[in-house]
């Protein structure tokens, strides 16, 4: 399937250069072209982030680049792939978890949002957030509680 199609922009109707920002100088082509790309990669990240087979070869044949350019145009904002598909995911089970008709386990939540194995889930989620997903849900910091006991 070509995502391109899917997408309100194309990078080929850019021109040579673009403004950043308001009053800023213009930006090189190349350089509007990366962010482009950059913002391609993250909405097919946030559209399929509940498969659990999601990877980057995947993606760049989905977006028709190679995995190389799929890893060079990332390589400006600081988040690999594989760090940028974990962040989303563990952004969308936080706003799951925390929302106003939140349902279902933590370990449901964390199958739907494209987790495929607990351990890394709750690992990565501690490591993001500073606390469980379990805590995050209620507003009670557990880790206290145990320190008191």
């Amino acid at each position: 399937m070509d995502f391109a199609f899917y997408l309100p922009i194309s990078i080929a109707s850019f021109s040579d250069a673009a403004p950043a920002r308001r009053g800023e100088p213009a930006l090189p082509r190349g350089e509007v072209l990366r962010r482009r790309r950059v913002d391609m990669i993250r909405a097919y990240v946030d559209q399929n982030l509940s498969d659990p087979d999601l990877a980057a070869r995947a993606a760049a044949r989905a977006l028709g680049m190679s995995v190389r350019s799929l890893h060079l145009a990332l390589a400006g904002s600081g988040e690999t792939f594989g760090q940028l598909l974990q962040r989303r995911r563990l952004e969308r089970c936080c706003m799951k978890l925390r929302g106003p008709s939140a349902t279902g386990s933590v370990a449901d939540i964390a199958f739907d949002c494209g987790f495929n194995s607990l351990s890394s889930f709750y690992r990565a989620f501690r490591g993001l957030y500073g606390a469980s997903p379990r805590e995050l849900r209620t507003g009670v910091d557990y880790s206290e509680m145990a320190l008191a006991a």
